[in-house]
Formats: C-alpha cells, sequence, structure tokens
C-alpha cells in the first residue's frame, strides 16, 4: 500500500509570500496528509513493495473516474503535489485537471468536494496568473460559492475563502467575485461568525476579552482578504460591497473587538482596516445622496490679519465647538464609514497599533474622509483635531517605514483644509515635515524616502504654508530652506520633486515680511524662483488638497503597484495620484 510520505503540514503563516504594501495572496498553502492506498495498480517499480509513484496524467485521469474514493484520493494527491510546486500548478492545468476539479466541488461526497478545494486553493496561489485565469473561465467561482453556501464545515470554509482570496489577486477575476461571491461571504461569513449580530442585539460584548469572531479567524481573514483585494477595482465593486447587508456593520464590529481587546496587529484587523478605507474612497461622492452633503468653500480661508492676533483665544474656543446634529436613528450599512465615531477608532487605532500597514490604512481612511467640501468630511476633520490626531499622525510622519509616512502626509493634508487644524499644524508640524525632506546633513541622517513620499511631504508643506506667515518662520528655523533648495540642485531628483520643492520656495518668497531676514541668511531672489515647467492636468478643483487615496490593492509578489489614470479623480499640482 503506498501512503504519500514526507508530506508538508499546514503552515501556521504566510513565510516568504507577504509583500509590504498589498495583502498577500492568502496564507500559507496546505499539504494534504491524504493517501492513495487503494487507487494505484501494482506494477514493477523500485518503490517499496513493487508499488510506484503515479505520473501527474494519471493522477489527472483519476479525478474524473465514477469511484468517489479514487476521485477524492487524486485529487488529495494534487494537493500535495502543487504545495509550493508552480511546475505542477501549469501542468496541471495543461492537463486539463482544473476543469475536472472544479466540477467536483459540487459533489455531495465530502472528502470529495473538500480534497478538490484544497487542491484549488494550492493551485491558485503563486505568481502564474494563468492558473487563477482558468479556475474563472470554467466557472470556479459561482462552484466555490455553491459550496460555501452548503457547508457548515470550518475547515471548508477556510479552504474555500482561501482560495477566494487566492483568485482575488487578478483584476480579470474581482469583478466575478464580486458578481457572484459578495453576498455569499458576507451572509455565511461576515455577519455569522464577526459577532456583530449577536452584539447588535445586545448579547455581544460580555466582559470575555475572547471575542467570538476569533474562533472563525481564518475565514474572516481570508474574506476581508479577499474583499479587501476586490475593493480596489473600480467604483461599481466599492458600491456593491457598501451596500451589502451587514458586511461594513461586521467589518466595525470586528474592527471595535480588536480594539477593546487590545489585539490591534493580527491580519483580521489589517484586512479589516484596508477594506474599511478602501469603502471610504471617493466615499463623499459616491454614496446614494452625496450632493446633500457638499459644501462651498469658506471665504476666509487666508491668513488671519496681523491685527486680530489679539482676540485668538476667543476665537480659538470658538472654532473648537462643533454642532454635530444628533441622529433620530441609528446609522448603519455604508453610513457607519462616515459616521463621526469612526474618529474614535481610526485614533485609537494609530496610538496603539505597532503593524505598518493598520497605521497606513487608518490614515489613509482619514485622508479619504477629510476629502473633499462635504459635511461629514467637516465633521470629522473637527473631531480629529478634538481627539488629538493631529499631534499623533505628526509624530509617525518620523516612522521608519516610508508607505507609513506618505500616509500621514496624505492625511495631514487633508486635514489642513479645516483653518484651525492648518493654524495648528503650521505652528506645530512644519519641522516633522522637514525632516522627511532629502539633505539632513551630519546631525539629522538623510532618510531613504521614495519619490512619492517625498512628493506628498512637499504637497503637505505647500499647503500648511500657503496661509501662515508663522509656518513660513518654523520652515526656515528646521533648516527646511537649505533642504529644497537641495533639491532644486541636485540634478539626481525627480521633475515631480524638483517641482514640489519649487512650489514651496515660491510661497516662502512671497511673503515679504521674511525676504530681508532671508537675505541676511545669504539667500538670494534666484534661489526661490524655480522655473516650473506646469505638468499636465494641474487643475485643483478640489479646493487645492489631495483628493483621496487609491484603493490598497493587493499584488502579492507580483508587482509593487500600478499608475492609475481616472477622471473622477483630481490630480493635485505636484503630486500624482498612485495605487498603494
Amino acid at each position: 500500500m503506498l501512503f504519500v510520505k514526507n508530506l508538508i503540514g499546514l503552515e501556521d503563516g504566510p513565510g516568504d509570500m507577504y509583500y509590504w504594501g498589498g495583502a498577500p495572496l492568502a496564507q500559507g498553502e496546505r499539504g494534504s496528509m491524504a493517501s492513495l492506498d487503494s487507487t494505484l495498480r501494482k506494477a514493477p517499480g523500485p518503490g517499496p513493495g513493487g508499488w510506484r509513484q503515479p505520473e501527474l496524467p494519471e493522477v489527472i485521469a483519476m479525478l474524473n473516474y465514477r469511484l468517489d474514493p479514487v476521485r477524492s484520493n487524486a485529487a488529495a494527491y494534487l494537493q500535495h503535489l502543487t504545495y509550493k510546486n508552480d511546475k505542477v500548478k501549469s501542468d496541471v492545468r495543461r492537463l486539463k485537471g482544473i476543469p475536472a476539479l472544479v466540477s467536483m466541488l459540487d459533489n455531495p461526497n465530502k472528502e470529495v468536494h473538500y480534497a478538490a478545494c484544497g487542491a484549488l486553493k494550492n493551485i491558485s496561489y503563486g505568481k502564474d496568473q494563468d492558473n487563477k485565469i482558468a479556475i474563472k473561465n470554467c466557472d470556479g467561482v459561482p462552484a466555490l460559492v455553491r459550496l460555501l453556501r452548503k457547508t457548515h464545515d470550518q475547515d471548508l470554509t477556510d479552504t474555500i475563502t482561501g482560495t477566494l482570496w487566492n483568485l482575488s489577486s487578478h483584476d480579470s477575476v474581482k469583478m466575478e467575485i464580486v458578481d457572484h461571491a459578495l453576498h455569499a461571504l458576507s451572509d455565511e461569513v461576515m455577519v455569522p461568525h464577526s459577532g456583530w449580530a449577536r452584539g447588535s442585539n445586545g448579547a455581544g460584548g460580555g466582559d470575555s476579552c475572547k471575542p467570538r469572531h476569533l474562533e472563525w479567524e481564518t475565514a474572516l481573514t481570508n474574506t476581508a482578504g479577499c474583499l479587501r483585494n476586490v475593493s480596489s477595482e473600480r467604483s461599481e465593486a466599492r458600491r456593491k460591497l457598501r451596500e451589502c447587508t451587514g458586511l461594513v456593520d461586521s467589518l466595525m464590529y470586528i474592527v471595535q473587538s480588536q480594539i477593546d481587546c487590545k489585539d490591534v496587529d493580527n491580519k483580521l484587523i489589517e484586512n479589516s482596516m484596508c477594506l474599511l478605507r478602501n469603502l471610504s474612497y471617493q466615499v463623499h461622492r459616491e454614496i446614494p445622496g452625496s450632493e446633500r452633503y457638499q459644501e462651498a468653500a469658506p471665504l476666509n480661508q487666508g491668513p488671519a490679519p496681523a491685527s486680530q492676533k489679539g482676540g485668538r483665544k476667543d476665537e480659538d474656543a470658538a472654532a473648537d465647538v462643533i454642532d454635530i446634529p444628533k441622529r433620530t436613528t441609528p446609522a448603519k450599512g455604508y453610513e457607519l464609514l462616515y459616521q463621526p465615531e469612526v474618529v474614535r477608532i481610526y485614533t485609537s487605532l494609530l496610538k496603539e497599533s505597532k503593524n505598518p500597514t493598520v497605521l497606513e490604512a487608518s490614515a489613509g481612511a482619514v485622508q479619504n474622509l477629510c476629502a473633499g467640501r462635504w459635511t461629514y468630511g467637516r465633521y470629522i476633520r473637527a473631531l480629529l483635531r478634538q481627539e488629538k490626531g493631529l499631534p499623533m499622525m505628526t509624530e509617525l510622519l518620523a516612522h521608519g517605514n516610508d508607505r507609513v509616512v506618505r500616509a500621514m502626509s496624505g492625511a495631514l493634508r487633508n486635514m489642513a483644509i479645516d483653518a484651525r487644524n492648518r493654524d495648528l499644524l503650521g505652528k506645530h508640524a512644519v519641522p516633522h515635515l522637514v525632516a522627511n525632506l532629502p539633505g539632513g546633513g551630519q546631525s539629522q541622517p538623510v532618510r531613504a524616502l521614495s519619490e512619492e513620499t517625498v512628493v506628498s511631504v512637499l504637497s503637505t508643506l505647500h499647503e500648511v504654508l500657503g496661509s501662515s506667515l508663522e509656518a513660513a518662520k518654523s520652515l526656515r528655523a528646521s533648516q527646511g530652506i537649505e533642504r529644497l533648495v537641495l533639491i532644486n540642485k541636485d540634478g539626481n531628483r525627480s521633475e515631480r520633486e524638483v517641482r514640489g520643492a519649487g512650489l514651496v520656495l515660491q510661497t516662502v518668497w512671497g511673503y515679504k515680511e521674511l525676504r530681508r531676514t532671508l537675505e541676511k541668511d545669504g539667500w538670494k531672489k534666484t534661489d526661490f524662483m524655480v522655473n516650473l515647467n506646469p505638468p499636465s492636468n494641474t487643475t485643483r478643483a478640489n479646493g487645492g488638497y489631495e483628493d483621496s487615496t487609491l484603493p490598497l490593492i493587493d499584488k502579492g509578489q507580483e508587482a509593487k503597484g500600478k499608475r492609475v489614470t481616472c477622471t473622477a479623480l483630481q490630480r493635485p499640482n505636484i503630486s500624482k495620484i498612485t495605487c498603494l
């Protein structure tokens, strides 16, 4: 009797498949402990007792046998063979094994559909996109959904959702998942196993800090990862996710439960937060009836005249009074994305989480909600100030992760739409922003930040300095002029960085009160007059701030991201919008 020996067991984590900046393709692949004890005929060979290893075409042929034990054992053996073996995966596809495995998902025999699903999960993971497309082309997604709706087995649910997470990393499969799997994932996994339904009826919460959803943590993590990926596809996908009954409610419940238990660094909260961040993207434009919340830009966006400084304390107190009407009915569904209560969720994560992706997603959600001139954006900008969100994000500008720094910069830029926030950032944040520019000198070592992050920091400086002489003085005091001039004179900087630095320098020279001091420092007018070739699409119809962060997408180890051109996006003057 031949048993498959030396099999690799279930991995505890994704191992080397992490790529920072996008969701991994799923947790580790599984090695099967199945055997082929009754399926192989005795034949001459070197194996013990005369048994031999079957050839791959033989194994695939067995998938079409009439006997269920033969089919299940063959699928289990394929699961073993395809574990971390891209060549075998490709060979299975070439030999037409994928349609046979998909057809087995509808087999009522548990051993048959369980083994088939395990093999498909392994085959769907990896860099070979053709495997994902092959599963899609033989209606693999609807077949997985039918099985998900029928089963109550936790291990099988983990495998189905893991397979869907793997498939969701390919752009051509995303809308297939949205159209065929979204409601099943919500109805069968997120809503029943998040704890939200029990909690909303007063049965959750309790005194135990072991939320009920942790019993199904793998399935919930897989599902959130899958939906995180598909939410980056297009506005239609985000609309369907937002309007899926119970989905946003369940996500918010999971995140709040994790915060309450001080468990804010795991993969479940990471995927949940990235999904919430994606669903917050363009929310001020994409939700039904969004026109009701649109507001005109206030007229007093410039700096306050010097003569008004005497009564500033009274003005500050008045500026921090936030008049938010009380709701007559509780918020639910997509409304939860932009309720003022989310501010405490995001500030809690900014304060407590050590996971860079959670920090990035929290700041990205803030940036998205604070984009645009709309009522809830105004509320959230003011509440973030009250909840000490500005100093939290300002401190995180010193984080060691490039993407975290960029996310904090983008969020601060949109928070600066609020005149009081802009004033506070001008007083306190400028040195922290300057510290992220190239050219720190011996006492301040240069930070190796990406072009995208440097451009974001320059854009935020431009916003903060645009109406504040005090901010310009702070820039000078923190050696910001030196760094900006260095960017312009360093032939190795990109055109976008040069243009960004030039805009900030022009703004500084625009303060006539500062020119004599600058000249005493040894600067000349020509240092501030940089030749700026206007880029294409410089319209800033959104009022002078970067609009939103594009959704986080999963490219696993396959790509760092992609540029996106979208007519719905407003391009800021000095910063291209890119997928994260």
